[in-house]
């Protein structure tokens, strides 16, 4: 079967590791733009849910949780622990920090392991991811530089 000139021809193995790929970055991007504030209501290409709970476990898991919370209040009052305090601007940074370089390991250089590796990954994927990269990268760093202005302030 010849290619569509425009496609990018992945084998099935390639194909599988692009789609666990792009499905992580499109729940980094869903955690982040939650963090934001600005959570995407549009759904989601490569995650659908099957919502199959059946009702009796939520009643039945609904107090157990709530007892397992009020067990974690008593224990932390207990052990006089002190709650964590956890930088949004870090956890956002290091997600997209995390994203691009997951995305770098999937450049066609890196997809032996996947099986031979048609000439269109490189011409035609390699750059977009490049630029993803590139996209989440400079989100991250711009991030840190604002962040730190912010704190010196």
């Amino acid at each position: 079967m010849a290619a569509a000139r425009n496609s990018i021809v992945l084998n099935a193995n390639q194909r599988r590791h692009f789609d666990v790929l792009f499905a992580r970055l499109e729940d980094s991007l869903d955690k982040v733009g939650r963090l934001l504030g600005t959570p995407d209501e549009r759904p989601r290409v490569l995650t659908t849910v099957h919502d199959d709970v059946p009702p009796s476990f939520r009643a039945h898991a609904q107090p157990l949780i709530v007892d397992l919370r009020r067990q974690i209040v008593e224990l932390a009052a207990a052990l006089s622990l002190e709650p964590r305090t956890v930088s949004t601007a870090r956890v956002i940074g290091a997600s997209l920090s995390a994203e691009a370089i997951r995305l770098e390991d999937s450049l066609s250089s890196q997809l032996q392991g996947y099986g031979v590796v048609h000439q269109s990954v490189p011409e035609r994927l390699d750059p977009v991811i490049h630029a993803m990269a590139h996209t989440l990268n400079q989100l991250a760093a711009t991030l840190q530089r604002q962040a730190r202005a912010m704190r010196s302030q």
